[in-house]
């Protein structure tokens, strides 16, 4: 069993349980028809005691034939397909008579079965089924037997034929049956080739394949299913793997440039303390950045790992979105920048405070990084029952329409995004969408060139 193909051990199994169940049939088959034989024969042979008690007469204890002419007569035209034997004999066993077609021979008186039992003996080294009972006299004093046997002959070759035609049936039809049962189970498991060969076929460069679907809903649909769903998910994990290790790659390439550009700059000549100081805050900025973009490639990554550790609680959102704008507003280029929080002290919500302080810092982040030099930002909520919409609207750049449609995607940024002063990977937005699933938030933008933009984040009133 250890080497054989699934399919045939699918089948062994359907032989094995077959074979115990077609046995036992055969079994009771067999030994059904052999008792309703020996049951047919034993009334047969009753039915002969009866007939032949009925010819005795005992008379001063000795057995005689109320008429022995007539019964030999009648035991000479009785016609049968097996023979009946009679015998009468005294109380010692001794024989008295006896139908003619025993002849020289004697039905044998047996000490180890009971009078009335029935039970197999052998008369010429030929099977009879055979019966003996007591006749007695008047006085209830025992006289002697009768013994009445029947060939068993024509019914044991019946029994035996019966018993060779299921031996040899026996293994033909397992036989037959594992054949059968290999083309069933070979056509029920053909999704498990299916697998296979597209399994073989997928590599890291070729994850477009997937595996047909059988027709029947049964578990093989449902495991070829779940395994292209598998196949999805892979294929997602590792394009966004290749598209984040291109974009990384880029990323982290401009800025160590700059770094190595500056400082081959400045090791070039001697410089006064101005310059190198201006420098040295340069290339401290661009660590900044490298900082920045290595702490946001980590949340990405940590992003299908994230709902194994929320943690909700109630929490002030006026607290929470004064905390993230006064963050953003501490580096000096937004300190001319505006803000007004217009959320009321009262208002609480039930959330992960970590993960929702970082979705308002990226989203203020944008604000206030394609704001104007003296812009303002307004921060405002709306109510609708148990549903809070949070707004951050500034009055900027904006975006364009044909940029919206991609405006959450990894690493994308807009023309005017990639035109501006302020750099950026293009990675803040997408951190809002996927951090918004995890905390079942819905997130839209609206925006217009030179305008403006507004972010709109739906929430849930706290529970309590």
């Amino acid at each position: 069993m250890r080497y054989f193909s699934f399919k045939n051990r699918i089948a062994s199994a359907y032989i094995l349980s077959t074979a115990i169940l077609i046995g036992l049939i055969f079994g009771v088959l067999y030994l059904f028809v052999r008792v309703s034989v020996f049951s047919h024969l034993d009334e047969d042979l009753q039915l002969e005691v009866n007939r032949h008690s009925e010819a005795l007469v005992v008379k001063d204890g000795v057995i005689a034939l109320k008429n022995h002419e007539e019964w030999m007569e009648r035991e000479h035209n009785t016609l049968g397909v097996d023979p009946v034997f009679v015998e009468f004999t005294n109380a010692q066993g001794e024989g008295i008579d006896k139908s003619p077609n025993l002849k020289t021979e004697n039905l044998l008186l047996s000490d180890k079965h009971k009078d009335y039992e029935f039970y197999d003996s052998k008369l010429l080294n030929k099977r009879v089924r055979q019966v003996q009972l007591p006749i007695v006299d008047e006085a209830n004093h025992l006289a002697g037997y009768l013994l009445v046997a029947v060939s068993l002959e024509g019914r044991m070759v019946v029994l035996d034929a019966l018993s060779r035609i299921i031996w040899i049936s026996y293994p033909l039809v397992l036989i037959a049956l594992f054949f059968v049962a290999r083309i069933i189970v070979g056509r029920s498991i053909r999704p498990i080739n299916s697998i296979i060969e597209t399994s073989n076929k997928i590599t890291r460069d070729n994850l477009v394949s997937r595996i047909p679907l059988p027709e029947n809903h049964d578990e093989l649909f449902i495991l070829s299913q779940t395994i292209n769903d598998l196949l999805d998910r892979v294929e997602q994990v590792i394009e966004r793997e290749k598209l984040f290790t291109s974009y990384a790659s880029h990323e982290f390439r401009t800025p160590l440039a700059v770094l190595k550009g500056t400082l081959e700059v400045m090791i070039r000549k001697p410089r006064s303390d101005e310059e190198y100081r201006h420098k040295v805050n340069y290339c401290l900025r661009e660590i900044d950045r490298l900082d920045l973009l290595i702490d946001q490639l980590l949340l990405l990554t940590r992003y299908e790992s994230q709902k194994k550790t929320l943690t909700f609680k109630d929490f002030k959102l006026k607290e929470i979105v004064d905390i993230s704008i006064n963050r953003i507003q501490s580096e000096k280029q937004y300190s001319r920048i505006y803000t007004q929080n217009h959320i009321p002290e009262s208002v609480t919500i039930y959330t992960d405070a970590y993960i929702f302080s970082t979705i308002l810092d990226n989203i203020l982040s944008n604000a206030f990084k394609y704001s104007k030099e003296e812009g303002k930002i307004d921060v405002s909520l709306k109510e609708y029952g148990d549903t809070l919409v949070l707004l951050v609207q500034d009055y900027g750049q904006g975006i364009a329409p044909q940029d919206l449609e991609h405006i959450f995607d990894d690493f994308y940024r807009a023309n005017l995004a990639i035109t501006s002063e302020n750099k950026g990977f293009g990675l803040g937005l997408s951190i809002v969408k996927r951090l918004s699933l995890l905390l079942n938030i819905d997130v839209s933008i609206k925006s217009e060139s030179q305008k403006g933009t507004i972010v709109s984040l739906t929430l849930h009133k706290s529970k309590s």
